[in-house]
């Protein structure tokens, strides 16, 4: 019973520093505003974090990507729902993402003054190397590319930010996709 109850209090924890990190993002998020939230007393957050930098990075959990290696994975067929020109390994990067648009609005957007500040120009530069790997145009631009890598990071984020379920977002997505790849030649 008393493992059962551990499990909640982490639990809690946990909901309510992706609560507070996402209200206040990372800089001015406050343990005792966690604590509160979690209905604890502030310490007992140390009991099951070493710090606010770890507990950001369990609430981070879920959407730590490798996305060079989620980016070039091989094209393998996908069952169910399918986006123009992208792999089973970017669906499901997309679709775990959906799942946890708080946590990557975060990441991308909240983290300023941790070790993931710089996460959304890692992104954009992983897509930029990607198309650059798939470009078929002599006239390939650099500036263009890195445009459209950080356009669609952009419109990502507006689907994460204005999401209205799955099957919306998975539409929405769709058009977003073949908007950038079919219209560079991808």
């Amino acid at each position: 019973m008393a493992q059962v109850l551990k499990d909640e209090i982490k639990e809690n924890i946990l909901q309510a520093a992706l609560q507070e990190f996402y209200d206040n993002g990372y800089k001015s998020a406050a343990m005792r505003n966690i604590a509160q939230k979690a209905k604890i007393p502030t310490g007992l957050i140390y009991s099951y974090y070493k710090n606010k930098e770890a507990l950001f990075d369990a609430v981070l959990h879920p959407v730590l990507y490798d996305w060079e290696r989620v980016l070039s994975a091989e094209d393998e067929q996908h069952m169910g729902d399918k986006i123009y020109g992208l792999s089973k390994a970017e669906m499901d990067c997309l679709l775990n993402l959906f799942e946890h648009r708080r946590e990557f609005i975060i990441l991308i957007d909240k983290s300023t003054g941790t070790k993931y500040e710089h996460e959304k120009e890692r992104f954009i530069q992983d897509i930029e190397n990607h198309l650059n790997k798939h470009q078929n145009d002599e006239s390939w631009d650099s500036v263009f590319v890195h445009i459209i890598a950080n356009n669609f990071v952009d419109g990502l984020m507006q689907l994460m930010y204005h999401y209205n379920g799955k099957d919306w977002a998975m539409m929405i997505l769709h058009k977003l996709s073949k908007m950038y790849l079919s219209g560079i030649g991808l």
